[in-house]
């Protein structure tokens, strides 16, 4: 049995960091995101790989038991998984507005990132979830081939299909609290629902966890500096 509460079966740029402070706002704190996974150290950081080019469940557990909910990449390629280490998660499947509007959201964002100079285990990780990406439906953000808003579409329509009715909740993130809270049977906050990581603001993001990486080192101890 694993802690999660909550597991996120939406793709990333479907609205996964706004979903992410509004389930810690609710209670579910902390909630499992990418940038989670990219401010880890290194030895965490290569466990994630080792998780993405093996697929040890064991190693699956251990890197989420310390959250009551997780969103985004990479977890949500593991939502069975997940789910069936916490049964009586709830899950949400974040939405866009339509599949065009992910797919210019993706090359926008996701898809520039992959040619960037990275560190050896940064890089490690980024080419085990590249593969995690193809060999889960097919999504090559090396390839000029991939019919990004396909891959949308039948990953949404995967998770409907084999999520339970009554334990699915299909949420766009500007429906606000209402969905989510009548889901999840908590009163809504007296605070406007997050609004986070923009195009803007993800590449912000990642260009200071991109050089952090590559500006740390180890020290004789063990210890990083920058």
């Amino acid at each position: 049995m694993s802690n999660l509460k909550v597991v996120g079966a939406g793709l990333g740029r479907t609205g996964t960091k706004s979903l992410q402070k509004a389930l810690e706002i609710l209670g579910f704190d902390p909630c499992h995101h990418m940038f989670v996974v990219l401010s880890k150290p290194d030895d965490v950081l290569n466990e994630y790989a080792t998780l993405l080019h093996t697929d040890d469940m064991k190693l699956l557990k251990k890197l989420h038991d310390p959250f009551q909910a997780a969103v985004d990449y990479p977890c949500c390629l593991y939502y069975k998984e997940l789910l069936e280490m916490s049964p009586n998660a709830k899950v949400i499947l974040t939405v866009r507005d339509s599949p065009e509007q992910w797919e210019k959201s993706v090359r926008n964002t996701i898809f520039p990132i992959v040619p960037m100079e990275m560190p050896e285990k940064f890089a490690n990780f980024s080419e085990g979830f590249r593969q995690k990406l193809i060999s889960r439906h097919g999504f090559d953000m090396y390839s000029e081939d991939t019919n990004v808003q396909e891959v949308y579409t039948a990953w949404n329509k995967e998770v409907e299909d084999y999520v339970k009715p009554g334990n699915l909740l299909i949420m766009n993130p500007k429906d606000g609290w209402e969905p989510l809270c009548k889901f999840l049977d908590i009163p809504v906050p007296g605070e406007p629902f997050p609004s986070s990581n923009s195009k803007e603001a993800f590449g912000a993001r990642m260009l200071k966890e991109y050089e952090t990486k590559l500006n740390t080192v180890s020290t004789p101890d063990g210890t990083k500096e920058n």
